[in-house]
């Protein structure tokens, strides 16, 4: 509104100073014709001088205000195309994801933040438990095990990932009965360990490993990477190396699994630990 008082007052301005030039000229017309010519034709260059001026501060006015509303528009679309990647990204991660195992509740969910820079990583996600979401609820993806969830509040929950030496997942090698806890190698975004296999047991490089589905946490058959190598622990055991499917330094959308008989196998394995202490 300011901008257009403003523009009201050069114009007013500059037509008073015409009416002037011209009573001026007017008065000096009778002096002499050649007077008068040259002061017809300043006098119309004047006005032309004046008009164009006006023109282009009022065309400045409005080019800054039109720019401003271009600048608006560009915003709102910047942020529709934005959720419409977001939800292209949900959509394929759905479409991609293995089928649900029987007694699991799938919850999809986006990070929110994640480390991996440090050697207690974590994961914050946008679901919490208005969602459903509990702790100790698994975290994967469709390339394998992402962690466990640790904290939960109304929107958010907080997670350990794999890359943390407090996370252990109970996983299996595919056409054996070869099994163990696989922990993070302590160094790379896309490797971990099996360990405490015994020697005698033979592996070949790239074989798959999948979760056993030993745990209350994590349903059976999860791929999660394939044998690399293995190395000899103490003489008596060894760590096999695997390359993970995941590599925790692209990570996006994720699912939260929650078993629905968690609760009633953790009460039975209580009394069952009781009874064996007396």
């Amino acid at each position: 509104m300011a901008k257009g008082r403003s523009t009201s007052g050069i114009l007013l301005s500059a037509a008073i100073f015409i009416l002037l030039e011209v009573a001026a000229v007017a008065l000096l017309h009778s002096s002499s014709q050649l007077q008068s010519i040259w002061l017809n034709r300043a006098s119309h260059h004047l006005i032309g001088w004046i008009c164009g001026t006006s023109d282009n501060i009022r065309s400045y006015f409005n080019l800054r205000e039109r720019n401003h509303q271009l600048e608006e528009e560009n915003a709102i679309l910047s942020e529709q195309i934005r959720n419409y990647r977001e939800m292209q990204a949900q959509d394929s991660a759905r479409s991609s994801f293995c089928a649900p195992a029987e007694g699991f509740t799938y919850i999809f969910a986006k990070t929110a933040k994640i480390s991996i820079g440090s050697q207690h990583n974590h994961v914050v996600l946008n679901k919490g438990y208005a969602d459903g979401v509990s702790e100790r609820c698994g975290i994967i993806t469709n390339q394998g095990v992402i962690g466990v969830i640790d904290a939960v509040d109304r929107n958010y929950s907080y997670g350990r990932t794999l890359m943390n030496p407090n996370t252990s997942v109970s996983v299996k090698v595919d056409d054996s009965e070869i099994a163990g806890p696989m922990v993070w190698d302590g160094k790379s975004t896309n490797r971990a360990l099996m360990r405490g296999v015994p020697l005698f047991q033979k592996l070949h490089e790239g074989d798959t490993v999948r979760t056993s589905g030993y745990s209350s946490i994590f349903p059976a058959g999860i791929p999660v990477g394939t044998v690399e190598g293995s190395t000899t622990r103490n003489g008596a055991t060894q760590d096999v190396e695997i390359k993970l499917f995941q590599d925790f330094s692209a990570v996006d959308y994720v699912v939260i699994v929650r078993n629905e008989d968690r609760e009633e196998i953790d009460a039975i394995e209580k009394r069952g630990m009781a009874n064996d202490k007396r």
